[in-house]
Protein backbone atom coordinates (compact mmCIF):
# COMPACT_ATOMS: atom_id res chain seq x y z
CA UNK A 1 0.00 0.00 0.00
CA UNK A 2 1.22 3.39 -1.12
CA UNK A 3 1.60 6.35 1.23
CA UNK A 4 -1.55 8.40 1.58
CA UNK A 5 -1.63 12.22 0.84
CA UNK A 6 -3.52 13.30 3.51
CA UNK A 7 -4.74 16.35 1.50
CA UNK A 8 -1.01 17.38 0.29
CA UNK A 9 -1.17 19.19 -2.70
CA UNK A 10 -0.40 17.87 -6.12
CA UNK A 11 -0.28 20.82 -9.17
CA UNK A 12 -1.80 19.75 -12.45
CA UNK A 13 1.76 20.63 -14.70
CA UNK A 14 1.38 24.22 -16.64
CA UNK A 15 2.94 26.96 -15.35
CA UNK A 16 3.46 30.48 -17.52
CA UNK A 17 6.76 30.89 -16.75
CA UNK A 18 9.24 32.00 -19.06
CA UNK A 19 12.23 30.91 -16.42
CA UNK A 20 13.05 27.42 -15.59
CA UNK A 21 14.57 27.35 -12.86
CA UNK A 22 12.16 29.61 -11.54
CA UNK A 23 8.93 27.32 -12.43
CA UNK A 24 10.65 24.11 -11.07
CA UNK A 25 11.70 25.84 -7.66
CA UNK A 26 7.76 26.61 -7.36
CA UNK A 27 6.57 23.03 -8.07
CA UNK A 28 8.93 22.49 -5.57
CA UNK A 29 8.34 25.12 -3.01
CA UNK A 30 4.40 24.89 -3.43
CA UNK A 31 3.77 20.36 -3.72
CA UNK A 32 6.28 19.51 -1.02
CA UNK A 33 5.21 16.44 -0.75
CA UNK A 34 4.24 15.65 -4.18
CA UNK A 35 6.49 17.85 -6.33
CA UNK A 36 6.32 17.48 -10.09
CA UNK A 37 8.07 18.58 -13.21
CA UNK A 38 6.85 21.88 -15.03
CA UNK A 39 5.02 22.43 -18.77
CA UNK A 40 6.24 25.40 -19.59
CA UNK A 41 4.12 26.51 -22.96
CA UNK A 42 4.97 29.93 -23.23
CA UNK A 43 8.92 28.81 -23.44
CA UNK A 44 8.25 26.88 -26.55
CA UNK A 45 5.18 25.73 -28.73
CA UNK A 46 6.13 22.61 -28.56
CA UNK A 47 5.73 22.23 -24.80
CA UNK A 48 1.82 22.07 -25.87
CA UNK A 49 0.09 19.09 -24.57
CA UNK A 50 -0.71 18.06 -28.16
CA UNK A 51 2.91 18.13 -29.17
CA UNK A 52 5.02 17.89 -26.11
CA UNK A 53 4.69 13.89 -26.17
CA UNK A 54 5.14 13.39 -30.47
CA UNK A 55 8.61 12.48 -30.51
CA UNK A 56 9.22 8.88 -31.61
CA UNK A 57 5.26 8.56 -32.44
CA UNK A 58 4.90 7.39 -36.16
CA UNK A 59 3.79 8.93 -38.55
CA UNK A 60 3.73 12.40 -36.61
CA UNK A 61 4.44 15.88 -38.23
CA UNK A 62 5.14 18.83 -36.48
CA UNK A 63 5.03 22.21 -38.05
CA UNK A 64 7.24 25.21 -36.80
CA UNK A 65 6.02 27.69 -39.16
CA UNK A 66 1.85 26.82 -37.88
CA UNK A 67 2.81 25.88 -34.21
CA UNK A 68 0.97 22.43 -35.13
CA UNK A 69 0.68 18.85 -34.93
CA UNK A 70 -0.84 16.22 -37.69
CA UNK A 71 -0.45 12.59 -38.87
CA UNK A 72 0.52 11.42 -42.45
CA UNK A 73 -1.21 8.23 -42.94
CA UNK A 74 1.31 7.51 -45.86
CA UNK A 75 4.38 7.30 -43.58
CA UNK A 76 2.46 5.12 -40.86
CA UNK A 77 3.26 1.73 -42.09
CA UNK A 78 7.20 1.88 -42.25
CA UNK A 79 7.24 4.25 -38.90
CA UNK A 80 5.12 1.58 -37.27
CA UNK A 81 7.37 -1.37 -38.04
CA UNK A 82 10.30 0.66 -36.41
CA UNK A 83 8.69 1.64 -33.37
CA UNK A 84 6.92 -1.77 -32.91
CA UNK A 85 10.62 -2.91 -32.91
CA UNK A 86 11.73 -1.02 -30.55
CA UNK A 87 8.56 -1.02 -28.51
CA UNK A 88 8.69 -5.12 -28.85
CA UNK A 89 12.69 -4.81 -27.72
CA UNK A 90 11.35 -3.06 -24.41
CA UNK A 91 13.67 0.16 -25.47
CA UNK A 92 12.32 2.60 -22.97
CA UNK A 93 14.55 4.68 -23.67
CA UNK A 94 13.26 5.12 -27.42
CA UNK A 95 10.05 6.88 -25.47
CA UNK A 96 12.33 9.56 -23.77
CA UNK A 97 11.21 13.13 -23.44
CA UNK A 98 14.21 15.51 -24.54
CA UNK A 99 14.96 18.93 -22.90
CA UNK A 100 13.68 20.28 -26.34
CA UNK A 101 10.19 19.01 -25.37
CA UNK A 102 9.94 19.25 -21.64
CA UNK A 103 12.87 22.43 -20.19
CA UNK A 104 11.84 21.58 -17.05
CA UNK A 105 12.01 18.21 -16.88
CA UNK A 106 15.99 17.43 -16.45
CA UNK A 107 16.64 20.51 -14.27
CA UNK A 108 13.38 18.95 -12.38
CA UNK A 109 15.43 15.44 -12.18
CA UNK A 110 18.65 17.04 -10.82
CA UNK A 111 16.56 18.16 -7.91
CA UNK A 112 15.33 14.81 -7.03
CA UNK A 113 15.09 13.74 -3.79
CA UNK A 114 13.23 16.57 -2.40
CA UNK A 115 13.37 16.02 1.81
CA UNK A 116 10.17 15.04 2.63
CA UNK A 117 8.45 14.38 -0.52
CA UNK A 118 6.20 11.01 -0.69
CA UNK A 119 5.35 11.26 -4.29
CA UNK A 120 6.99 12.49 -7.77
CA UNK A 121 4.66 13.22 -10.54
CA UNK A 122 5.09 13.48 -14.23
CA UNK A 123 2.57 13.38 -16.46
CA UNK A 124 1.29 12.82 -20.35
CA UNK A 125 -1.76 13.61 -22.56
CA UNK A 126 -4.16 10.68 -22.70
CA UNK A 127 -5.23 8.60 -25.08
CA UNK A 128 -9.09 9.80 -25.88
CA UNK A 129 -7.96 13.56 -25.64
CA UNK A 130 -4.53 12.87 -28.33
CA UNK A 131 -6.95 10.58 -30.66
CA UNK A 132 -9.41 12.83 -30.95
CA UNK A 133 -8.06 16.33 -30.89
CA UNK A 134 -5.05 15.58 -33.26
CA UNK A 135 -5.98 14.74 -37.24
CA UNK A 136 -4.56 13.82 -40.12
CA UNK A 137 -4.59 16.26 -43.47
CA UNK A 138 -8.16 15.67 -43.92
CA UNK A 139 -8.97 16.60 -40.49
CA UNK A 140 -9.66 13.02 -39.74
CA UNK A 141 -8.74 12.47 -36.07
CA UNK A 142 -6.12 9.98 -35.13
CA UNK A 143 -8.75 7.74 -33.12
CA UNK A 144 -10.15 6.28 -36.54
CA UNK A 145 -7.25 5.20 -37.93
CA UNK A 146 -7.06 2.06 -35.52
CA UNK A 147 -3.54 0.63 -36.17
CA UNK A 148 -1.66 3.86 -36.07
CA UNK A 149 -4.23 4.80 -33.02
CA UNK A 150 -3.23 1.35 -31.32
CA UNK A 151 0.58 2.60 -31.78
CA UNK A 152 -0.23 6.00 -30.25
CA UNK A 153 -1.87 4.39 -27.45
CA UNK A 154 1.47 2.18 -26.71
CA UNK A 155 3.62 5.59 -27.21
CA UNK A 156 1.93 7.14 -24.46
CA UNK A 157 1.90 4.69 -21.93
CA UNK A 158 5.91 4.01 -22.97
CA UNK A 159 6.33 7.73 -22.07
CA UNK A 160 4.62 7.26 -18.77
CA UNK A 161 6.62 4.42 -17.90
CA UNK A 162 9.92 6.12 -18.66
CA UNK A 163 9.05 9.04 -16.57
CA UNK A 164 8.45 6.19 -13.98
CA UNK A 165 11.46 4.83 -14.19
CA UNK A 166 13.53 8.17 -14.40
CA UNK A 167 11.77 8.76 -10.67
CA UNK A 168 12.33 5.46 -9.37
CA UNK A 169 16.20 6.32 -10.23
CA UNK A 170 16.46 9.56 -9.41
CA UNK A 171 14.21 9.29 -5.81
CA UNK A 172 13.62 5.59 -4.97
CA UNK A 173 12.01 6.90 -1.86
CA UNK A 174 9.50 8.60 -3.59
CA UNK A 175 6.79 7.02 -5.00
CA UNK A 176 5.84 7.86 -9.04
CA UNK A 177 2.83 9.37 -9.64
CA UNK A 178 1.84 9.84 -13.76
CA UNK A 179 -1.59 11.54 -14.99
CA UNK A 180 -2.26 10.93 -18.40
CA UNK A 181 -4.73 14.18 -18.88
CA UNK A 182 -8.07 13.97 -20.36
CA UNK A 183 -9.60 16.96 -20.86
CA UNK A 184 -11.54 16.00 -24.30
CA UNK A 185 -13.29 13.30 -21.81
CA UNK A 186 -16.12 16.57 -21.28
CA UNK A 187 -17.06 15.41 -24.86
CA UNK A 188 -18.24 12.02 -23.72
CA UNK A 189 -21.56 11.47 -24.88
CA UNK A 190 -22.07 14.23 -27.16
CA UNK A 191 -23.22 13.20 -30.58
CA UNK A 192 -20.16 15.20 -32.13
CA UNK A 193 -17.70 12.35 -31.29
CA UNK A 194 -17.71 8.42 -31.59
CA UNK A 195 -16.21 7.26 -28.28
CA UNK A 196 -17.46 4.59 -26.65
CA UNK A 197 -16.63 3.43 -23.01
CA UNK A 198 -15.04 0.50 -23.74
CA UNK A 199 -12.37 2.79 -26.01
CA UNK A 200 -11.83 4.95 -23.16
CA UNK A 201 -11.33 2.35 -20.48
CA UNK A 202 -8.96 -0.06 -22.87
CA UNK A 203 -6.89 2.89 -24.11
CA UNK A 204 -6.46 4.04 -20.59
CA UNK A 205 -5.60 0.38 -18.90
CA UNK A 206 -2.80 0.02 -21.09
CA UNK A 207 -1.61 3.36 -20.67
CA UNK A 208 -1.73 2.86 -16.61
CA UNK A 209 -0.73 -0.94 -16.57
CA UNK A 210 2.55 0.46 -18.18
CA UNK A 211 3.87 2.41 -15.07
CA UNK A 212 5.47 1.07 -12.05
CA UNK A 213 3.99 3.32 -10.02
CA UNK A 214 0.61 5.19 -9.13
CA UNK A 215 -1.46 6.41 -12.16
CA UNK A 216 -4.02 9.34 -12.16
CA UNK A 217 -6.06 11.11 -14.71
CA UNK A 218 -7.65 14.88 -14.90
CA UNK A 219 -10.59 15.91 -16.32
CA UNK A 220 -11.37 19.51 -16.01
CA UNK A 221 -14.92 19.35 -16.27
CA UNK A 222 -17.85 17.12 -16.21
CA UNK A 223 -17.63 14.10 -17.32
CA UNK A 224 -18.82 10.07 -17.03
CA UNK A 225 -17.05 9.45 -14.04
CA UNK A 226 -18.49 6.14 -13.66
CA UNK A 227 -16.24 5.45 -17.07
CA UNK A 228 -13.02 6.29 -15.05
CA UNK A 229 -13.50 5.54 -11.94
CA UNK A 230 -13.84 1.29 -13.64
CA UNK A 231 -10.76 2.09 -14.81
CA UNK A 232 -7.65 0.56 -13.16
CA UNK A 233 -6.68 4.52 -12.36
CA UNK A 234 -5.06 5.36 -8.69
CA UNK A 235 -6.32 8.62 -8.81
CA UNK A 236 -9.10 10.82 -10.43
CA UNK A 237 -8.50 14.79 -10.56
CA UNK A 238 -11.45 16.64 -11.25
CA UNK A 239 -12.63 20.24 -10.96
CA UNK A 240 -14.41 20.70 -7.10
CA UNK A 241 -15.01 23.98 -7.51
CA UNK A 242 -17.18 24.05 -10.38
CA UNK A 243 -18.04 20.32 -10.71
CA UNK A 244 -18.08 18.69 -8.29
CA UNK A 245 -21.93 17.79 -8.64
CA UNK A 246 -21.22 16.06 -12.01
CA UNK A 247 -19.05 13.52 -9.90
CA UNK A 248 -21.06 12.87 -6.83
CA UNK A 249 -23.80 11.40 -8.97
CA UNK A 250 -21.89 8.53 -9.63
CA UNK A 251 -22.69 6.97 -6.24
CA UNK A 252 -22.10 3.43 -6.50
CA UNK A 253 -19.27 4.01 -8.74
CA UNK A 254 -17.24 6.04 -6.61
CA UNK A 255 -17.50 3.94 -3.94
CA UNK A 256 -16.44 1.07 -5.46
CA UNK A 257 -13.70 2.93 -6.49
CA UNK A 258 -12.77 4.40 -2.99
CA UNK A 259 -13.32 0.84 -1.63
CA UNK A 260 -10.58 -0.62 -3.77
CA UNK A 261 -7.86 2.16 -2.95
CA UNK A 262 -8.99 4.68 -5.36
CA UNK A 263 -7.78 8.51 -4.52
CA UNK A 264 -8.97 11.61 -5.10
CA UNK A 265 -7.62 14.52 -6.42
CA UNK A 266 -9.58 18.17 -5.34
CA UNK A 267 -9.03 20.57 -7.94
CA UNK A 268 -10.68 22.68 -5.93
CA UNK A 269 -8.48 26.47 -5.89
CA UNK A 270 -9.79 28.17 -9.32
CA UNK A 271 -7.89 29.66 -11.68
CA UNK A 272 -9.62 32.35 -12.81
CA UNK A 273 -9.86 35.84 -11.41
CA UNK A 274 -12.43 33.93 -8.45
CA UNK A 275 -8.54 33.24 -6.82
CA UNK A 276 -7.46 36.19 -6.14
CA UNK A 277 -10.84 36.35 -4.25
CA UNK A 278 -11.17 32.93 -3.04
CA UNK A 279 -10.82 31.95 0.86
CA UNK A 280 -9.03 28.93 1.83
CA UNK A 281 -11.45 27.92 4.64
CA UNK A 282 -14.28 28.40 2.29
CA UNK A 283 -12.69 26.66 -0.15
CA UNK A 284 -11.65 23.65 2.70
CA UNK A 285 -15.36 23.40 3.86
CA UNK A 286 -16.02 22.75 -0.18
CA UNK A 287 -14.29 19.70 0.44
CA UNK A 288 -15.16 18.70 3.46
CA UNK A 289 -18.44 18.45 2.44
CA UNK A 290 -17.99 16.44 -0.70
CA UNK A 291 -15.73 14.12 1.61
CA UNK A 292 -18.67 13.65 3.53
CA UNK A 293 -20.75 12.94 1.06
CA UNK A 294 -18.44 10.26 -1.10
CA UNK A 295 -18.25 8.65 2.92
CA UNK A 296 -21.65 8.25 2.74
CA UNK A 297 -21.96 6.30 -0.09
CA UNK A 298 -20.61 2.91 1.16
CA UNK A 299 -17.17 1.44 1.26
CA UNK A 300 -16.72 1.50 4.77
CA UNK A 301 -15.16 5.09 4.83
CA UNK A 302 -15.15 8.00 7.35
CA UNK A 303 -15.35 11.50 6.18
CA UNK A 304 -11.44 11.54 7.52
CA UNK A 305 -10.79 7.91 5.46
CA UNK A 306 -11.99 10.50 2.47
CA UNK A 307 -9.61 13.03 2.95
CA UNK A 308 -6.67 10.98 4.15
CA UNK A 309 -6.85 9.69 0.51
CA UNK A 310 -7.17 13.11 -1.14
CA UNK A 311 -4.67 15.66 -2.60
CA UNK A 312 -5.35 19.42 -3.08
CA UNK A 313 -4.93 21.04 -6.24
CA UNK A 314 -5.76 23.60 -8.76
CA UNK A 315 -8.39 23.25 -10.83
CA UNK A 316 -6.69 22.92 -13.88
CA UNK A 317 -3.17 24.05 -15.79
CA UNK A 318 -2.32 27.76 -15.16
CA UNK A 319 -0.23 27.76 -18.44
CA UNK A 320 -2.58 30.73 -19.32
CA UNK A 321 -2.62 32.97 -16.97
CA UNK A 322 -0.33 35.35 -15.51
CA UNK A 323 2.34 34.33 -13.20
CA UNK A 324 1.13 36.24 -10.15
CA UNK A 325 -2.76 34.55 -10.49
CA UNK A 326 -0.72 31.17 -11.01
CA UNK A 327 1.23 31.51 -8.00
CA UNK A 328 -1.55 32.96 -5.99
CA UNK A 329 -3.34 29.55 -7.14
CA UNK A 330 -0.53 27.63 -5.56
CA UNK A 331 -0.32 29.48 -2.81
CA UNK A 332 -4.10 29.00 -1.92
CA UNK A 333 -3.92 25.56 -2.48
CA UNK A 334 -0.82 25.26 0.28
CA UNK A 335 -3.98 27.15 2.57
CA UNK A 336 -6.88 24.86 1.68
CA UNK A 337 -4.06 22.13 2.46
CA UNK A 338 -3.11 23.57 5.59
CA UNK A 339 -7.13 24.03 6.96
CA UNK A 340 -7.36 20.18 5.84
CA UNK A 341 -4.79 19.05 7.70
CA UNK A 342 -5.73 20.52 10.81
CA UNK A 343 -9.09 18.45 10.10
CA UNK A 344 -7.50 14.89 9.77
CA UNK A 345 -4.75 15.30 12.73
Amino acid sequence: MSSLPECATMAVGTLPCTDVDQAVEMMIRHNPVCPGWPQLPRIDFREGMYIQFSEGMPAAVIEAGRQRIWFDPERAPMEMADFYEHYLADDVEYCAISEDFARGLGPFLKKLPVAGAKFTKGQVTGPASLGLTVADAGQKPVLYHGDLFEALVKALACKGRWQAQKFREAAPGQEPVIFFDEPYLTQVGSALISLSPEQVKSSLNECYAAVDGLTGTHVCGGTDWGILAATDVDILHFDAFEHMRELLIYEKELAAFMERGGMLAWGIVPTNSEALDAGAQKLAEQVMRGAAAIAGFGGGLSDEDVLRKSFISESCGLGSRDEKTAEHCLVLAAEVSDALQSQIC
